[in-house]
């Protein structure tokens, strides 16, 4: 497959994708007025509590910005502050059952489109779907991190072809993608 032929794949794809989220999961959010900050905010707090210096680091943006963040999602009772023991400056947040119960309603509706979409392929399409998309995810740097290989940058190879770029890509290192978060003030 050429490159321009990639190009409109991947076009065909985010178009796919964006109006499944436009369809499905923008209903709720304007239901519930969260902002992308906030979506983002659920997502990662879905994974474990955390401290409001983390949770800045995670979304990169400054303490001041998170407490202003947070404040909306406690007041929607989506999230909830507790305390730490022994540290009266440190707070904890963590997601209320409403909090979960929305993030994993999301990704419920979503696994389900996914899996009536995969239900269109035999097994083997299925597998290789599931698999380039875990490897889309590693390069990307939103999954867990590959072996690594002990090629430099100037070794790496460039592939011809879709074969041999998969096979380069479960021993490449992944290159981070910086990432910059607008902040909506109400």
């Amino acid at each position: 497959m050429t490159i321009e032929g990639a190009e409109g794949v991947l076009d065909g794809f985010v178009e796919a994708v964006f109006k499944l989220i436009i369809e499905h999961h923008h209903k709720h959010v304007v239901e519930l007025d969260l902002t992308l900050s906030q979506a983002q905010t659920l997502r990662i707090l879905r994974r474990a509590s955390l401290s409001t210096s983390k949770l800045a680091a995670g979304l990169r943006i400054s303490p001041p910005a998170v407490t202003q963040l947070t404040d909306r999602l406690t007041r929607k009772q989506l999230i909830e502050r507790k305390p730490v023991d022994g540290d009266r400056r440190m707070v904890m947040l963590s997601l209320t059952g409403r909090g979960k119960g929305l993030v994993d309603g999301f990704r419920r509706h979503r696994n389900e489109v996914f899996a009536s979409a995969l239900s269109h392929l035999n097994r083997n399409e299925q597998e290789e779907v599931v698999d380039a998309l875990r490897k889309i995810s590693w390069a990307l740097g939103t999954s867990r991190p590959q072996p690594e290989t002990s090629q430099s940058a100037d070794e790496l190879q460039t592939p011809t072809s879709a074969d041999e770029a998969s096979k380069l890509m479960t021993g490449a290192k992944p290159v981070p993608i910086a990432r910059r978060m607008r902040m909506e003030w109400d």
